[in-house]
C-alpha cells in the first residue's frame, strides 16, 4: 500500500515539475542515446573482426605426386590440432574451378595442363591465439613429405590481431568516458528534478510524511525519469535502425543494448535522485 502511495505521489511530483521534468527526460534520453550509438559502433567493429577471423585459412600446397589417401591422412592429422575448426582437401580439379570462378577461363585456357596444385585448406577457430595456432599448423605441415609450400598469412594475422586489440582498448577507454559523462548528465538532471520538488518535499515533511516515505517517493520519481529517458533513447535508435543496420553488423547485439539502456537509465535516475535528495533533506533540517 505504501509503495502504491509513493508511486502515485512520485507521478504527481513529476507532473508538478512541468518543463523542468520534460527537459530532464530529454537530456537523459540524449545522453543514453549517444552511449547506445557508441556501444553499437564498437560492437559492430568487433563483429567485423570476428567475421574476418572466421575466414582465416592456412593453405598447405601439395606436390603433384602425393596420393589422395596420403593427403587425406595429412588433413586428419592437422584437423586434430588445437585451434583448428575444420580441414578440407582441395584437389587439382576443384582448385581449377575456384580459380575460374574468381578470374575466368582466360589464364587456364592458355596452358596445356592444369598448373594448380592440390591443397589442404585449414580453417582456424576464431579467438585469441590465432597467430600461434596458424604458426603451429604451418610448422607441422611444412616438414611433411609431399608438402610443396605453406601459406599461413602470418603477417596479416598479426596485423588483424593488433587492430582488434587497438579497437577493443579504444572502445573500453571511450566507453568509460562516455559512461561517466552520461552519469554526470543524468545525475544533474535528477538534481534539477529534486530541486524543482523542494517545496513539495517540505510540505510532505510538514504534514507528517516519514523520511523513508519521502525517499521512496523521490527515488521512484528518479526511476520513472530514467526509465522514460531510456525508452526515448531506445525509440530513437530503433527509428534509425534502417540506417545504421546497413553500416553496423552484428544486429544480435541490439537485443542486449536496448534493455541495457533502459536499465541504466533507471539506475542512474535512482542514484542521482538519492544524492540530490540527501542534500535537500539536510538543507531542510
Amino acid at each position: 500500500m505504501a509503495l502504491l502511495m509513493a508511486f502515485r505521489e512520485a507521478m504527481r511530483g513529476l507532473r508538478r515539475t512541468g518543463m523542468a521534468g520534460v527537459v530532464s527526460g530529454v537530456t537523459t534520453a540524449v545522453s543514453l542515446m549517444v552511449l547506445g550509438i557508441f556501444v553499437l559502433l564498437v560492437g559492430g567493429g568487433l563483429a567485423i573482426f570476428e567475421s574476418l577471423q572466421g575466414r582465416i585459412e592456412v593453405d598447405v600446397y601439395l606436390d603433384d605426386g602425393l596420393r589422395r589417401t596420403q593427403a587425406l591422412h595429412l588433413a586428419r592429422e592437422l584437423e586434430a590440432m588445437p585451434g583448428v575448426a575444420s580441414v578440407r582437401y582441395v584437389d587439382k580439379v576443384a582448385a581449377a574451378e575456384e580459380f575460374r570462378s574468381m578470374f575466368g577461363d582466360g589464364l587456364l585456357s592458355a596452358v596445356s595442363r592444369n598448373p594448380l596444385p592440390a591443397s589442404v585448406r585449414v580453417v582456424l577457430r576464431a579467438g585469441e591465439g590465432m597467430v600461434n595456432n596458424a604458426r603451429a599448423v604451418a610448422e607441422a605441415a611444412a616438414g611433411r613429405k609431399g608438402v610443396e609450400s605453406v601459406d599461413a598469412g602470418e603477417a596479416w594475422l598479426t596485423s588483424l590481431d593488433r587492430a582488434r586489440e587497438a579497437v577493443t582498448w579504444i572502445g573500453v577507454s571511450l566507453g568509460v568516458v562516455l559512461c561517466l559523462a552520461c552519469t554526470f548528465a543524468v545525475g544533474n538532471t535528477a538534481k534539477l528534478l529534486v530541486l524543482a520538488q523542494r517545496d513539495a518535499i517540505e510540505v510532505m515533511r510538514m504534514v507528517g510524511a516519514t523520511a523513508g516515505f519521502i525517499r521512496l517517493t523521490v527515488l521512484m520519481g528518479g526511476a520513472v525519469l530514467g526509465c522514460a529517458g531510456g525508452i526515448l533513447a531506445v525509440l530513437a535508435l530503433w527509428g534509425g535502425s534502417q540506417w545504421w543496420a546497413a553500416w553496423i553488423p552484428g544486429e544480435t547485439r541490439v537485443a542486449l543494448v536496448y534493455p541495457g539502456l533502459i536499465g541504466l537509465g533507471v539506475l542512474l535516475g535512482i542514484l542521482g535522485s538519492w544524492v540530490s535528495l540527501n542534500r535537500v533533506l539536510r538543507a531542510l533540517a
